[in-house]
């Protein structure tokens, strides 16, 4: 047991790579555990780069009621999906990103209010859809540059990510901000938009103290609740350099083998 646990009472968990498995399926497991934290009175936060609409299967899962953080930080909901926050990037934020990532040749997608958005089919993005049945609809690149984004997601080798990332820093003007959920995605959100400052907004609406919390994660979108919180615990399937950067931070065991549950139920349930 923590020394500290009876002092917890807000836990917030990222999806892929933290609560969903290697199917992208909640265990039975971690159903459990999270239901748990709830009876005994603990609030229960999503934090995921997923769009609201992509996580609704996996919150009815788990009995509805949860507030959550979407889309790294753009969209946050109260338990009863009622919207608190909304941000969208600038329309000149897409009219310089996304030729960019179409020239690199990565592939270019984003997240509106209600749709995913790509501008070509990508068949390997979808299976973690499948449960929720969120799926994308392509449109022309031009019709892209005119539709305003919660925020834009390339997809691509992480070679060529990196070169975009270095290219969109030295060309665009308008702050944004960018940052790799793993490897293979990049993604681009209004400034001051992440897990971190909206789990500050969440917790102010809904008057939950963060110096009682701790958060799951294992990608570099969730560097910013990792600061946030009291408590930071990195999955083991993160990272080496999500690793480092948290070296004082608490671990869990890998999500394909429920290191979530596993967790909780070893050290504070």
């Amino acid at each position: 047991m923590l020394a500290n646990q009876k002092n917890l009472n807000t836990f917030v968990f990222d999806m892929d790579g933290t609560l969903l498995n290697e199917h992208h399926d909640l265990s039975p497991l971690t159903i459990r555990a999270l239901n748990e934290l709830r009876e005994r009175g603990n609030n229960v936060v999503i934090a995921t780069g997923r769009h609201f609409m992509d996580i609704r299967a996996y919150l009815k899962e788990l009995g509805g009621g949860i507030p959550t953080i979407t889309c790294n930080g753009a969209t946050i909901h109260n338990g009863t999906g009622e919207l608190i926050q909304r941000a969208c990037l600038p329309l000149t934020v897409n009219e310089i990103l996304l030729p960019l990532g179409e020239k690199l040749g990565v592939h270019l997608n984003m997240y509106t209010d209600s749709e995913w958005l790509v501008n070509a089919p990508c068949e390997s993005m979808l299976e973690a859809h499948a449960q929720s049945q969120f799926f994308y609809r392509q449109i022309p690149l031009q019709e892209m540059l005119a539709t305003p984004a919660l925020k834009i997601l390339f997809y691509g080798e992480n070679a060529k990510l990196q070169q975009l990332k270095m290219q969109i820093l030295a060309t665009l003007t308008t702050p944004i901000h960018l940052t790799f959920s793993d490897d293979y995605y990049l993604e681009a959100m209004p400034q001051a938009i992440s897990k971190g400052d909206a789990l500050k907004t969440l917790a102010e609406h809904l008057q939950f103290p963060l110096a009682n919390s701790m958060a799951f994660g294992d990608g570099f979108n969730d560097v910013e609740m990792f600061k946030t919180v009291a408590h930071p615990v990195v999955m083991d399937n993160a990272s080496e350099k999500l690793k480092q950067l948290f070296p004082d931070a608490l671990r869990a065991q890998a999500n394909d083998v429920d290191g979530v549950a596993t967790f909780l139920y070893e050290q504070v349930l």
